[in-house]
């Protein structure tokens, strides 16, 4: 309210002024007091808008802050299709630009690289068993062996090989 009494006489005097350049008539000073209702008018109205698209909005509804962030596993489940969700995850396998989710409802495409993949599912205990592959330790339900090379058996099937460079450590960590 002090803004505006006090903004008053100078937006007039402006206002008297610039009619007074681009008018034809000479401007008198005894017109002055004339520009003031106008100018208060409009000085209300902008200082009206003004405080309705500045005013911070009327909080209607109390949201209770998160409790706790998600953690990796979950974080990841996240990006699964709703039906998967729940299901136990059994193995990831890369292929271009996705990786295939292997679960116990099936299994899904997700736009991811294996390597951010296998962080966030720090929870769940498994390994990366070939450059293009990780599986949950709970889901391998056979060991095939055969010319040197080992081959993971999930279930639906699923084979998973074993390259060189991971057999020793999963060999040393019990997984076969």
């Amino acid at each position: 309210a002090v803004q505006f009494c006090l903004s008053m006489p100078g937006i007039t005097l402006e206002v008297w002024a610039i009619t007074a350049v681009y008018s034809d008539r000479t401007p008198r000073l005894e017109n002055l007091p004339a520009y003031l209702g106008p100018v208060m008018i409009v000085t209300v109205a902008m200082s009206a808008l003004q405080y309705l698209v500045r005013r911070e909005p009327k909080q209607t509804h109390v949201f209770a802050p998160a409790e706790t962030t998600l953690t990796p596993a979950v974080a990841f489940r996240e990006r699964l299709p709703f039906k998967f969700r729940r299901a136990d995850i059994h193995a990831l396998s890369a292929e271009d630009h996705y990786l295939r989710v292997h679960t116990s409802a099936g299994d899904t495409l997700v736009l991811m690289r294996l390597y951010d993949a296998i962080r966030e599912l720090d929870g769940i205990e498994g390994s990366q068993t070939h450059r293009s592959w990780w599986v949950a330790k709970d889901a391998v339900r056979d060991v095939k062996r055969s010319d040197g090379r080992v081959t993971l058996i999930l279930p639906g099937d699923v084979y998973v090989p074993v390259s060189r460079s991971y057999a020793k450590a999963l060999r040393d960590s019990g997984w076969f």
